[in-house]
């Protein structure tokens, strides 16, 4: 009768770790995170006072845009207007979950007199529903010549 006991506690015991082991296998491991590379500037958030952008924007002059844009190197304490003889601005709007990390990427071609603007997704299903972000960056200057190109992966 004890031998029965003390089967019936380590089978006890080894159904409590399966348990745990299968809970804890099926949290989403899906952890979503911002990154910007490229001719990215890292250290600015760019502001726009627009509810909408109506497509992907490449701007490398202030007469571009029908509004200011402005850009922190603060952290969003403080904005100043762009200096667009030193930087452009990019836009790519984008939807998807709303549970999702971007990976912003700016890249010169200078012998095609290409930049190339990358938005790539990661989306985790932990919510329902969608959101549209612009995925505005702020870069190096870009020359107005180039013709840009937008992808979203």
């Amino acid at each position: 009768m004890l031998k029965l006991l003390s089967n019936m506690k380590s089978t006890l015991a080894l159904m409590i770790v399966f348990v745990l082991a299968l809970a804890f296998a099926g949290c989403n491991k899906c952890e979503p995170k911002n990154e910007l590379n490229g001719m990215v500037k890292k250290d600015a958030i760019v502001r726009v006072i627009k509810t909408t952008v109506s497509g992907p924007q490449f701007i490398s002059a202030a007469n571009e845009y029908d509004t200011e844009i402005e850009v922190s190197f603060d952290e969003g304490v403080t904005y100043e207007p762009v200096d667009f003889s030193k930087y452009s601005v990019f836009a790519l709007p984008t939807t998807a979950s709303c549970s999702s990390g971007y990976n912003r990427n700016v890249s010169a071609n200078d012998a095609g007199q290409t930049v190339t603007y990358t938005v790539t997704i990661t989306e985790c299903d932990y919510c329902e529903g969608t959101t549209t972000i612009p995925n505005w960056v702020l870069t190096t200057k870009v020359p107005a010549s180039y013709t840009p190109i937008f992808e979203v992966n």
